[in-house]
């Protein structure tokens, strides 16, 4: 997909690897400025020279995603930078706590792990509809998993955090929808090209039947069409983000390459 967002400002919340990465280069390429936030400043200086022949500025703010004063200093950047936050893309997060059998998990990592995966969503919009408001338009991007949708061993903590996220979304969609903020998520499962990927890539290549390595394996074996890659988030989202997609809010979509049929 190609769009015309010049003039157009977007917040890519973990920017600097994985889906998040793959969504700064799609807006880039369309002519979006975009603040990157990440912890990783080496990793976002070579995506902002990877990018510099393309329209619009790119912009990094190191900062911590767990924190709502990480989030908020990276909107807030653009808002000051750019003069307008027209999309937050809400990606990354936390590697810790990893999944779990449920009776395996104590009560205290259990609302470790909701935490872990609600809270960047959480304070993501937070954050945009404050500087969205005055505006009358912005889009908010949310990335969950597809764990909320279909029962998955392990992830039942993470699922519930997901589920969350998938509520939110609709509740918050008719809730902002008088101030012209649109929020849409995108639920997905197992990717290439991200964090997690490369950490089963290291393990399989060590002989390990951890989790992750299962996981993947499964995956792989069960997906109908192929694996999701990061470009395949990132084509949905620059959909999301481009004007195209104004008349849709308080959707949920799960791209998983046909490795499960969730209800919608």
């Amino acid at each position: 997909m190609h769009t015309d967002l010049t003039d157009r400002s977007a917040v890519v919340l973990g920017g600097t690897k994985g889906i998040g990465r793959a969504a700064v280069v799609k807006l880039a390429q369309c002519g979006s400025s975009v603040v990157i936030q990440g912890r990783d400043a080496k990793a976002a200086q070579a995506l902002i020279e990877e990018l510099k022949d393309h329209r619009g500025m790119r912009l990094f703010v190191e900062s911590d995603l767990m924190t709502y004063e990480g989030i908020d200093l990276a909107v807030r950047t653009a808002k000051e930078s750019f003069g307008k936050v027209d999309v937050v893309v809400a990606s990354g997060g936390p590697k810790e706590p990893r999944p779990k059998l449920f009776i395996d998990t104590s009560p205290e990592e259990g609302i470790a792990t909701i935490e872990s995966r609600l809270m960047p969503r959480l304070n993501a919009l937070h954050a945009s509809a404050r500087y969205m408001r005055d505006q009358g338009y912005g889009k908010v991007v949310l990335i969950t998993t597809d764990a909320a949708r279909m029962p998955t061993p392990a992830e039942a903590m993470i699922g519930a955090a997901g589920a969350v996220v998938m509520s939110l979304t609709r509740s918050l969609a008719s809730e902002l929808a008088g101030l012209g903020i649109r929020v849409n998520s995108i639920a997905t499962t197992l990717t290439t090209g991200t964090p997690g990927h490369d950490t089963f890539l290291k393990a399989q290549s060590a002989g390990s039947q951890e989790v992750i390595v299962r996981a993947f394996n499964k995956v792989a074996e069960r997906v109908k069409f192929r694996m999701n890659s990061t470009e395949d988030l990132a084509e949905y989202i620059l959909f999301l983000a481009s004007p195209e997609s104004d008349q849709i809010s308080g959707s949920t979509i799960s791209i998983n390459g046909g490795l499960s049929f969730p209800s919608y």
